[in-house]
């Protein structure tokens, strides 16, 4: 008869196997840069080594810095996050959400450049 005791949802939690603890993203395998943003306001940056890209929502800080000195061959100084909210968008009546975008603006010391039209 023990093979029909009841067991509580906390027991039942406790006997599971604990899950492996995995970051969120994958900096190996995936490209957590999406693009580099041309407008006339990253233009503008571009002349003070700050450069602008579109990058992965769950993407950090510390992991985009890391792929920049990879991809690019150069040293970053600073990085900085903007997260841009959700956009509602009216299609036909019904209303519909655009996904949050994330972009980060770099900076990279005088004297080095990123050529954004070699990746």
């Amino acid at each position: 008869m023990a093979m029909f005791t009841k067991t509580t949802k906390k027991e039942q939690k406790q006997q599971r196997s604990p899950r492996q603890a995995t970051s969120k993203t994958s900096t190996t395998s995936v490209s957590l840069i999406r693009r580099h943003r041309i407008t006339e306001k990253a233009m503008l940056l571009s002349a003070h080594n700050q450069y602008i890209f579109d990058v992965d929502k769950n993407a950090t800080k510390n992991e985009v810095k890391k792929q920049i000195q990879k991809l690019y061959n150069v040293s970053v100084l600073n990085v900085r996050s903007i997260v841009g909210e959700k956009k509602a968008k009216h299609i036909r009546g019904v209303v519909g959400r655009q996904s949050i975008t994330k972009k980060m603006i770099v900076t990279i010391p005088e004297g080095q450049k990123i050529d954004l039209g070699a990746r």
